[in-house]
């Protein structure tokens, strides 16, 4: 595999999403990198964030993502909920933080939001996220988030695309596979004539609406992945990382093996 797999820490739903669980599960099953969602409940615990502190310093992973809990947008930058994230990260040497992307803010406010977290030596990640519904509402969001990426470029400021690939084909956009599939496209390409490497989260599901009850491991449920890595791979897309956002401990090792076989598959091995 020529690109890194890791997990999230919903992998300790069980355990309340224990960050340090999730990590100790990562490390003994051979996972190089890691997400942790920081949620307001984990900054106001001081024992639990110096033991987080000690396990993240560790370096026990290639690559560490943090999750915030919030949005690209004005309002994030004034919350206390930031100012504490922002006081917990200053120890990192390297502060990868995922944000979502908010398709109500107007690009010049998100690029400002942008240029405030990138002086605090924050590196920044968007995620496409969905907060309307329908296919023209869908199709509105993704411009949008291509136009703020082409934006950033042209004011030379570095931002990171995450492509939750699910979120293509979830219910409420109500789109087509094949018009779902047709915009991973759009965004493989966009990304791809830009060298600019992709962070990718990945589940699978039995059902369309991807609630919890359906998830499944990677190749086992509707989502088109054998269409999906055969573009990616076949046009060398750079891919930075796979993050597999599971509730549970079996499906990302099973979804690791699927990858891992497309991956031969597609390479000729």
């Amino acid at each position: 595999m020529q690109f890194p797999i890791g997990v999230a820490n919903s992998v300790s739903s069980n355990f309340g999403y224990d960050p340090l669980d999730a990590m100790h599960y990562a490390k003994q099953s051979g996972f190089s990198i890691v997400q942790i969602y920081v949620n307001e409940k984990m900054l106001q615990d001081s024992k639990g964030l110096e033991n987080l502190k000690k396990e993240l310093a560790a370096q026990h992973f290639s690559t560490i993502y943090l999750h915030a809990e919030g949005d690209l947008n004005p309002e994030f930058l004034g919350k206390d909920y930031s100012k504490a994230l922002f006081s917990f990260v200053e120890f990192l040497e390297e502060c990868r933080l995922v944000l979502h992307f908010d398709e109500t803010a107007a690009l010049e406010d998100m690029l400002d939001v942008l240029n405030r977290l990138v002086r605090k030596d924050i590196i920044v990640y968007l995620e496409n996220y969905f907060q309307s519904s329908g296919q023209e509402n869908a199709e509105k969001n993704m411009r949008k988030y291509q136009a703020l990426f082409t934006l950033a470029n042209s004011h030379t400021v570095q931002l990171h695309p995450v492509l939750d690939i699910p979120r293509f084909f979830q219910h409420d956009l109500k789109m087509s596979e094949s018009d779902a599939l047709e915009w991973c496209y759009q965004m493989f390409n966009y990304f791809g004539n830009r060298r600019i490497p992709i962070l990718l989260h990945l589940i699978d599901a039995t059902d369309s609406r991807l609630e919890r009850n359906s998830f499944c491991a990677l190749g086992e449920g509707f989502l088109p992945y054998e269409k999906i890595f055969s573009f990616l791979l076949k046009n060398r897309t750079l891919i930075e990382g796979v993050i597999l956002e599971y509730e549970d401990k079996i499906n990302p090792l099973k979804s690791r093996e699927y990858l891992k076989s497309l991956w031969d598959k597609h390479s000729g091995r």
